[in-house]
């Protein structure tokens, strides 16, 4: 990606399990805990200029963007392509978040934040920093409450869990 500059960073902490959400994959909410993260994660994105702000239409990723609205004014669009990876194959993954990055590329947008979950996380940064994203990179991502920052072909991690 040229020259565009991404904030990327996943909802907010909604579940404790160990093993993932379960039958909850599409409808777990944010836990009190997992807002303090989100809450000074968004003081900061305010002095952030952002052209797009974009996020799953999972609901544990409303919440968190709502908390990052409310504080810094931005507002959000929803955009399936940035939904969790469920029932679907690694490529269909792959595709659709090669295809939301087209879009980002052929925009005029030179800051966009972006809130999803871990496994699109991994396929866009790997697909920004690396041009490819295979399945060994499915869980190359963060932990919630971290801002992901990747320009010019460099990326920061920068952690708000503190």
């Amino acid at each position: 990606m040229s020259n565009k500059t991404f904030y990327i960073f996943r909802h907010g902490l909604a579940t404790k399990s160990l093993f993932g959400y379960g039958d909850k994959i599409v409808t777990a909410e944010l836990l009190a805990e997992g807002k303090p993260p989100i809450e000074k994660m968004a003081n900061y994105l305010k002095k952030i200029p952002s052209q797009f702000n974009v996020c799953s239409e999972f609901v544990r990723c409303r919440q968190t963007a709502a908390i990052v609205t409310k504080k810094t004014g931005k507002k959000f669009t929803f955009d399936k392509r940035l939904n969790e990876y469920n029932e679907e194959s690694f490529n269909d993954l792959r595709d659709r978040v090669k295809d939301f990055l087209q879009y980002i590329e052929k925009s005029n947008y030179q800051s966009v934040l972006i809130c999803t979950h871990g496994a699109v996380i991994a396929a866009i940064k790997n697909l920004v920093l690396r041009n490819k994203f295979t399945l060994f990179q499915l869980y190359d991502y963060p932990k919630t409450g971290v801002l992901l920052v990747i320009k010019d072909g460099k990326i920061e991690e920068i952690d708000f869990n503190e």
